[in-house]
Formats: C-alpha cells, sequence, structure tokens
C-alpha cells in the first residue's frame, strides 16, 4: 500500500487534491505545509484496475508522521475506508474531477512565418507626448 504512481507523475493534481481537503491530514489535522501532506491509497495496484477519476474512494491525504504510523500499525483497509466516508461529499466530488480532468494539448496557431517575420522587422513609428 503506497502512494500512487499516478499521482507522483502528476503532481499539479497531487496539489490540487491536498488543497481540496484543506490541506490538513485527514487523520490528525495536522495543518502544516503541503509538502508535509502525502497522498495515501490504499488499495494495492487501484491504479491499474481502475480509471483516475475512479480513485477518490481509495485515497487519503496525511502528514508524514500519521502515513508512517498508519504503514507502522497495520491499520485495516476497512478503517481507512471509513476515513474516507467522512470527508464531506463536495470535496469527494472536487476531488474525482481533479483526478478526472485531462488538459487538452497545446496547438500553436496557425501563421505564415514569412508574415511574422515581416511584421516583425518593418519599421514603426512611435508618436511620443502629446
Amino acid at each position: 500500500m503506497t502512494t500512487l504512481r499516478f499521482l507522483l507523475h502528476h503532481l499539479v493534481k497531487a496539489k490540487r487534491i491536498k488543497l481540496a481537503v484543506g490541506a490538513i491530514c485527514e487523520v490528525c489535522g495536522y495543518a502544516g505545509a503541503l509538502e508535509d501532506l502525502e497522498v495515501h491509497s490504499f488499495l494495492e495496484d487501484a491504479e491499474d484496475r481502475y480509471s483516475p477519476a475512479e480513485l477518490e474512494p481509495f485515497l487519503l491525504i496525511l502528514c508524514t508522521w500519521c502515513h508512517r504510523a498508519l504503514h507502522t500499525c497495520g491499520i485495516s483497509v476497512w478503517e481507512q475506508e471509513a476515513l474516507v466516508q467522512e470527508r464531506p461529499e463536495p470535496i469527494r466530488e472536487e476531488i474525482r474531477a481533479i483526478l478526472a480532468y485531462i488538459h487538452k494539448p497545446y496547438m500553436p496557431p496557425e501563421i505564415d512565418m514569412e508574415d511574422a517575420y515581416r511584421e516583425a522587422s518593418a519599421p514603426h513609428h512611435y508618436r511620443y507626448g502629446g
């Protein structure tokens, strides 16, 4: 049970999920720096079995200390699911939207490079003052 590889490759989404829960640990309520929070997945191979939009029920935002304690003490999946169920529905919806979002690829505008060069290199007359 580890942090999802998916979110390790999507740092912006991980940050937005941390912010969606109020930038606090969902276990102890620690409200420190975002770097002290981790996105924890409690279902092994969840990202292989589910689409990104379906991962929300298997994620917890934990501070470093609670994350370490969770792995050390062996908190059951049932207990972790109960913590997710306590998350308010608007926050759950926001996390699902963050996970499901796929940005559109950037397409540069189609321009005639010769016209752009002529315009950029043409003398411009500027008027100063009144």
